[in-house]
């Protein structure tokens, strides 16, 4: 008897078919409008409450907040509620009778705050490596963000706002509240409907089926999205590589430029002085880097070696002093003109996750360049050979070893053919294998007369490669000279202490 039961109150299968015309035409059209609109509108309103929202400008900043703080607090019923009734006779004005648009600003006033918050929270995730290479890249900050920050951004939450939509779904289900007509009922509405009629929930069972159908499939596409986009294309000649064989194969690879030489700067260097509030970090920096050659600062860790390289291209602003590029102040050029001409290699590497290496170095070249994609292709193509990865153009970073990985970053540098290029411990984070491969190929930058300054903890590189030495300690420059002046006969017991440590 109770089977019989359950079957009469929600498998009526003619009352399911006698509503399933209607559900199709009326209901199913109208909560996709629903949701798709407010979707929508949410996702602009909500770019926009991102934007403000991480503004370092409070009076930007907290308005945001507040609009945040109050659409995500209200249930969404009194948001729709208030929206819809209270602002009833304007809406008459505006859309006539229905209170259909206002239903849909309703639910892109809630949708907002959770989408502001949405992508908050997925600029904010992507590491501040990625700004730093965009501004080494010569970006400036809003290229920066367009190009790189927020599609990566996009992409991190991709999840969180199909769930938003899905949220927007079935939010439109309280959008009767306000009185729609028989032609804007949404899905719960005409089952509901249908349901009173009936006597039986078998229109509102069919009614939740149809909820399931969109979202289910929905949600399934949507995670197989994300990670195509997060893994790439797949490539069937990806194969693990040691790094004996990635050294031999730098050394064997062909160099379609190698021969060429590159038309280094030079960098003067006076009184340089950085501080972070009360910090001084560079304490009155006096150096001279001639074009062509090879500068090596060591030093230990927090003796402002990062610090006085970041401050060479403008990534740091310097106090007081000045900074020369073949006799030209630094400070009298733009920033992103600047960092053309002086490239930088970071520790981390920095390359962008979403492209592939050859458009890691390729983006600058037509983004900010300008170039056609054939001949920037063609640019990336002959960096990518010089420093062995010829073959591996189509891989994305995920898919390169360490060693390959800040290989691609030094092409990635020198497609914007620099006069200076500027290495941050870029060995620091690899595997002891790979580090050979970096630096040989650094070694052949150095000999065919790039103006290179390296911050760097191989001792034996800085002793083979350098042209000089820079020691420095606690924001000075105490030693400087040639490698066998001051690994062999060093003047100041600071250095003699610290040779002793690390050799």
């Amino acid at each position: 008897m109770w089977l019989e039961n359950l079957q009469r109150t929600f498998l009526d299968w003619d009352a399911m078919a006698e509503i399933l015309p209607i559900m199709l035409s009326t209901g199913l059209k109208n909560t996709l409008i629903l949701a798709a609109a407010s979707t929508l509108l949410g996702t602009v309103i909500g770019i926009a409450l991102a934007v403000m929202g991480i503004s370092r400008t409070a009076w930007i900043r907290v308005p945001a907040r507040v609009y945040t703080d109050i659409f995500r607090g209200l249930p969404a019923i009194v948001t729709i509620l208030l929206i819809g009734q209270g602002f009833a006779g304007i809406g008459r004005q505006i859309f006539g009778p229905s209170p259909y648009p206002l239903g849909i600003l309703a639910l892109s006033l809630i949708a907002g705050a959770y989408i502001g918050e949405i992508f908050r929270a997925g600029i904010q995730a992507v590491p501040a490596g990625q700004m730093e290479a965009c501004r080494a890249l010569s970006m400036s900050y809003g290229q920066g963000m367009r190009l790189i920050v927020v599609p990566q951004g996009i992409r991190r939450v991709l999840p969180a706002l199909v769930n938003q939509f899905i949220s927007n779904v079935k939010d439109s289900s309280l959008i009767y509240f306000l009185g729609l007509l028989a032609s804007e009922r949404e899905i719960f509405r005409v089952g509901q409907d249908a349901a009173v009629v009936t006597g039986n929930l078998s229109p509102l069972l069919l009614a939740g089926i149809f909820y399931l159908v969109i979202t289910v499939p929905l949600t399934h596409l949507v995670n197989f999205i994300d990670h195509r986009l997060r893994t790439g294309r797949r490539l069937a000649t990806i194969t693990p590589v040691s790094g004996l064989d990635e050294v031999e194969a730098l050394g064997a690879a062909p160099a379609p430029r190698g021969a060429e030489r590159f038309a280094g700067g030079s960098l003067s260097i006076r009184g340089l002085r950085l501080s972070y509030g009360n910090l001084e970090v560079l304490r009155g920096i006096d150096l001279e880097v001639p074009k062509g050659t090879v500068t090596c600062i060591i030093g230990p860790s927090g003796s402002g070696k990062s610090t006085l390289l970041r401050s060479l291209n403008r990534l740091v602003e310097m106090n007081a002093g000045e900074v020369l590029i073949d006799g030209t102040d630094i400070r009298a050029m733009k920033p992103e003109r600047l960092r053309a001409r002086v490239g930088m290699v970071f520790q981390h590497f920095n390359l962008f996750p979403d492209h592939s290496a050859r458009d890691n170095v390729m983006l600058s070249l037509t983004r900010i360049k300008g170039l056609p994609r054939a001949e920037a292709r063609a640019i990336a193509e002959a960096r990518l050979a010089d420093v062995g990865l010829g073959g591996r153009g189509d891989h994305r970073p995920s898919n390169l070893s360490g060693g390959q990985q800040q290989r691609v970053a030094i092409a990635r540098a020198l497609a914007m053919d620099p006069e200076v290029v500027l290495f941050d411990e870029v060995t620091s984070a690899l595997d002891p294998e790979l580090v050979k491969g970096v630096l040989t190929l650094m070694a052949d930058l150095g000999r065919r007369g790039m103006t290179m300054v390296v911050v760097t903890h191989e001792m034996g590189f800085a002793r083979q490669v350098a042209d000089q030495i820079v020691f420095m300690d606690e924001g000075r420059i105490v030693e400087a000279g040639p490698p066998s002046e001051l690994f062999d006969t060093p003047k100041t017991d600071r250095l003699r202490r610290f040779f002793a440590e690390v050799l």
